[in-house]
């Protein structure tokens, strides 16, 4: 049986989960996944049958979001050389019966944990946009035609916040948001996740500052779950390009992806590809966004 290795960041995560679910054969490919994505697989069951999927989670070390041996930070740091061990010494006591069978999510900097294992990895994103990777290899076809696009815009979920900063949406394109919601008499809600957003010593919320003609609700969120039922109880879900974008394709919510400009595509969602709902920061305009 084919084992894929999830080592990388949630956003991975919810794509592979998604798209083994697509695919004719749950089973037919065994997740062999970091613990460190057991919250958000938790939070994800809680919604969303998942009973078919073959995973099991492992102690790999992981602590920082994906394997270090995966990043540029943490690549010369001596916990990267104590995870890929980690990793050999699970293939070493769980070998598989035929080449071939082990299986990353993306090519880049295979080659390191290939050199420090022994082992042998094919991989699912090699070059093209990745959620049609993953529909090749599990063999689907994408399209986006489980989202119901009749269903009225009253309620506007914006999520500015991003693992990585630079995605982070600017805070003059957030009031624009809020300002052309407000214009078009639809609720907006402003959520923050509480590592990314600004907090004070005794771990309350700094809520941001905003023009006071807004009419708006600020919320943070703290953990996986409550992230989801955000999502679930919006109609339409504005975000920067990261995890939440991802959860709304999976949770099949209508959404706009917000990024800084230069950044790649690669990981938009088939929603947002099919209907060109995204824009560069230095782009926005209120005409934007399909209100």
């Amino acid at each position: 049986m084919r084992r894929l290795f999830l080592l990388r960041a949630y956003g991975d995560f919810v794509i592979a989960v998604r798209s083994s679910m697509l695919s004719a054969n749950p089973k037919s490919v065994k997740f062999i996944a970091s613990n460190h994505l057991y919250p958000l697989f938790e939070a994800i069951s809680s919604v969303i049958d998942t009973s078919q999927l073959d995973i099991s989670f492992e102690d790999f070390g992981i602590h920082l979001g994906q394997l270090n041996l995966f990043t540029n930070r943490y690549l010369l740091d001596q916990s990267s050389l104590e995870q890929a061990r980690k990793i050999k010494k699970y293939l070493n006591e769980n070998p598989s019966l035929n080449t071939g069978e082990e299986i990353l999510e993306q090519r880049r900097k295979k080659g390191l944990l290939q050199l420090v294992t022994g082992k042998k990895f094919e991989s699912i994103v090699n070059k093209d946009l990745v959620y049609q990777e993953y529909a090749n290899f599990f063999g689907y076809e994408v399209n986006s035609k489980f989202i119901n696009d009749n269903i009225e815009k009253k309620n506007f979920l914006l999520l500015p916040d991003a693992r990585i900063s630079k995605r982070n949406i600017p805070q003059e394109i957030v009031q624009s948001i809020i300002k052309e919601v407000n214009q078009r008499g639809a609720n907006i809600q402003v959520a923050y996740f509480k590592r990314v957003s600004q907090v004070n010593k005794i771990g309350r919320p700094i809520k941001v500052q905003m023009q006071t003609d807004l009419i708006f609700n600020q919320t943070v969120y703290n953990n996986f779950k409550e992230l989801i039922q955000l999502i679930q109880e919006a109609d339409f879900i504005i975000g920067a390009d990261s995890l939440p974008i991802h959860l709304s394709q999976l949770l099949n919510k209508k959404h706009f992806i917000l990024y800084p400009g230069g950044g790649s595509k690669a990981f938009f969602t088939p929603y947002t590809i099919a209907r060109q709902y995204y824009c560069e920061f230095n782009k926005y305009q209120t005409t934007t966004i399909p209100y």
